[in-house]
């Protein structure tokens, strides 16, 4: 009995114990992309029990905390996730019911688990440390498959969610703009890891957003590294002419470099640059792929045409959908916006509630009194999961995006703010 009470007794300090530690490790598993090659190393089984293991760390660590007060700051979120995923179930044609309710629980369980991670300066921190390693990690992966391209095809990399082309690699993901998402939101996450290990994971992230070629993730960087810089030195007149060459530079080579008949000797020769560059998507046309463009001109169509409910759970990510398993003369490829996948999903009720709750949620963030360095990450990080969510449609149905839109509307109000303010 005293080793049961220990064990769900409340912690009011910030201690890390080794149930917090195994819930870290289980989201770096999921932050990281190597959730899907589990079956491959071990079993299926494995999976049901790693989100067993994940449940169970959350119950205990959510007893001990009062995980019911740390929830509260994202209730609205809770009730925007309830409302989408029972309407989209009701007005999906097909049988959906099995792929909504896991998509709900384990969207409850991220939220549940970042407010665990939120509930200390402490626990915030060794969380952030961990982001930082796992993007070493993945650099170290991407290096490696560029060198050894022929294990792209290995089993334990097709389990990925999803293989590219052979010139374009992404870690563990799989999946390039999904790399380029993690990267962007664990680099806002290094401003509270220790500042080397933070310096380690900026330089893998920025390296993993050159070697993947994410022309989203490349361009959110650059503009916001140079508000930064505009914010930092913004009050010296020299540095402002500085911030505005740099911009007109920035444009010009990005205008050269995407025209039609654009040889700019600059990018030219290297194939990153001249992806991040190529801002008409003129190389993906060519390959015969549909460009975001392309991809918005064939779904507008459907959207306007389509039921003001819309179309039902996972209907935006197109006729080759695994959820869905029907097809509707649908593009092959997903919408590739978050906020046109959620009309296509569920119509005008999904999609405005969700600006709602996210506009209600960035005015709630301006008035919180933070230090001015804390809302600048959460300026940084509010504007990589909206501006991204314009160019990637899973923004709601994966990991990053998870756990990216529960700390928003947990960090700024969160224990681990509050306190490490306080000290």
């Amino acid at each position: 009995m005293s080793t049961l009470s220990t064990f769900f007794d409340p912690i009011t300090d910030g201690r890390i114990t080794a149930v917090y530690v195994g819930l870290v490790v289980i989201l770096m598993i999921m932050l990281g992309g190597t959730l899907p090659s589990v079956p491959y190393v071990f079993s299926r089984n494995a999976l049901w029990i790693i989100w067993g293991l994940f449940l169970l760390f959350i119950i205990i660590l959510g007893i001990q905390l009062q995980l019911h007060r740390l929830v509260l700051p994202a209730m609205p979120l809770m009730a925007w996730l309830a409302v989408y995923i029972c309407w989209g179930i009701l007005a999906a044609p097909y049988p959906i019911l099995g792929s909504g309710s896991r998509l709900g629980y384990r969207f409850l369980c991220i939220i549940a688990s970042m407010a665990i991670v939120t509930s200390h300066p402490r626990r915030l921190a060794l969380f952030a440390n961990a982001t930082q390693w796992t993007l070493l990690v993945n650099l170290l992966v991407t290096a490696w498959l560029i060198t050894h391209p022929e294990y792209q095809e290995h089993p334990f990399f097709l389990r990925l969610n999803e293989t590219f082309s052979s010139d374009r690699f992404a870690g563990m993901w799989g999946n390039a703009n999904e790399a380029g998402l993690a990267a962007l939101f664990i680099l806002v996450l290094s401003h509270w890891a220790k500042r080397w290990i933070a310096w380690i994971g900026r330089i893998s992230g920025l390296m993993i957003i050159y070697l993947t070629e994410s022309r989203t993730a490349f361009w959110i960087a650059m503009t916001l590294a140079m508000l930064y810089l505009l914010f930092a030195f913004g009050k010296r007149s020299r540095y402002r002419v500085v911030m505005i060459a740099m911009v007109l530079i920035l444009l010009g080579v990005g205008y050269l470099g995407s025209s039609k008949n654009g040889d700019f000797s600059f990018i030219k020769g290297n194939p990153s640059l001249a992806r991040v560059f190529d801002l008409s998507e003129s190389k993906t046309r060519q390959r015969g792929d549909a460009s975001r463009m392309d991809l918005a001109n064939q779904w507008l169509p459907i959207a306007t045409k389509g039921p003001w409910f819309g179309y039902g759970l996972f209907s935006s990510e197109g006729d080759e959908s695994q959820e869905t398993k029907v097809k509707r003369h649908f593009p092959a490829q997903g919408t590739h916006n978050l906020y046109l996948a959620l009309y296509i999903d569920a119509g005008w009720v999904g999609l405005l509630l969700f600006l709602f709750v996210i506009t209600r949620q960035l005015f709630k963030i301006r008035g919180i009194p933070l230090d001015p360095a804390e809302h600048r990450m959460m300026f940084a990080l509010c504007f990589v999961m909206l501006v991204f969510s314009l160019a990637n449609h899973t923004m709601v149905t994966d990991f990053t995006g998870w756990i990216g839109f529960s700390l928003i509307f947990l960090l700024p109000m969160s224990p681990a703010l509050r306190d490490s303010q306080a000290a």
